[in-house]
Formats: structure tokens, C-alpha cells, sequence
């Protein structure tokens, strides 16, 4: 509560489940910019979680950020190896999460915009060779 609290506080939508299987649901019929998975959860772990996310091509996109309290080197790997984009041991450094949440808006605002420039460009070389066929039509 106090993570869905803070990440909503801090401006960003929230859709929490009760289980790992809730989840996976969920991301069935709904693309998450972020996932913030605790490696333990009930009926399907974070690990788990994470894999089946990256196993499936709509949700290879999505930020997953595992959070335990498991924090020797080995877990870290297995939890890299999983997939995720980030680690958190808890207890969960909130002004760490808040920055990270934030240079991925950041991040995705910038995707957005070199998509829609990238958009305008290949705009911009059709109406220039569209110009160009013209001309030449006429010349």
C-alpha cells in the first residue's frame, strides 16, 4: 500500500493484483510501461512473472522492476537473468524508485517524440519525392 500510495502521489497511474497470477492476467489485456513485481508473491513468483513477460512479444517493452529482500549477488543475477531492468531490495529505497519511475517517463516522453519526428520525416520524404515525381512528370 505504502508503494501504490507513493507511485500514485508521484503522478503515475497504478493497477495493482493480488497474486502473480492477477498479474499476468492483467497483462494480458493491458500493456504496463513499468512492473514493479516482488520476487515472492503467492501462485506465481516475480521471477516467474518476469520471465512470461519477456517470453511474450507485446510485453518485451515493459520495464520490470523486481522487488525482494533477497539481495546476495547470485539472486541479483538470477533476477537479471530473468529479465528485469531493475533490482530493489527492501526495504524499498522510495526516493531511489521515484527517480527511476521518473527518468523512465522521461525516457518514454523521448521515445514518443522521436517516434512522432521520425513520423513527420518519412511525412516530409513522401510529399518531397511526391513534389519531385510531379516535376519531372511535367518537365
Amino acid at each position: 500500500m505504502v508503494l501504490e500510495r507513493s507511485v500514485v502521489t508521484w503522478g503515475h497511474a497504478f493497477i495493482s493484483a493480488a497474486d502473480g497470477e492477477a498479474a499476468q492476467e492483467l497483462l494480458k489485456t493491458q500493456r504496463g510501461d513499468v512492473c514493479i513485481v516482488d520476487w515472492e508473491m503467492p501462485r506465481l513468483s516475480g521471477l516467474a512473472l518476469c520471465k512470461w513477460i519477456r517470453s511474450t512479444g507485446g510485453n518485451r517493452a515493459t520495464h520490470v522492476i523486481i522487488t525482494t529482500s533477497k539481495g546476495r549477488p547470485a539472486d541479483i543475477q538470477e533476477g537479471y537473468e530473468a529479465g528485469a531492468n531493475n533490482y530493489l531490495t527492501k526495504p524499498t529505497d522510495l526516493k531511489y524508485l521515484r527517480r527511476q519511475l521518473t527518468r523512465l517517463a522521461e525516457n518514454a516522453g523521448m521515445v514518443e517524440a522521436t517516434e512522432q519526428s521520425e513520423k513527420k520525416v518519412d511525412t516530409l520524404e513522401y510529399f518531397g519525392r511526391d513534389l519531385l515525381f510531379s516535376r519531372t512528370q511535367a518537365g
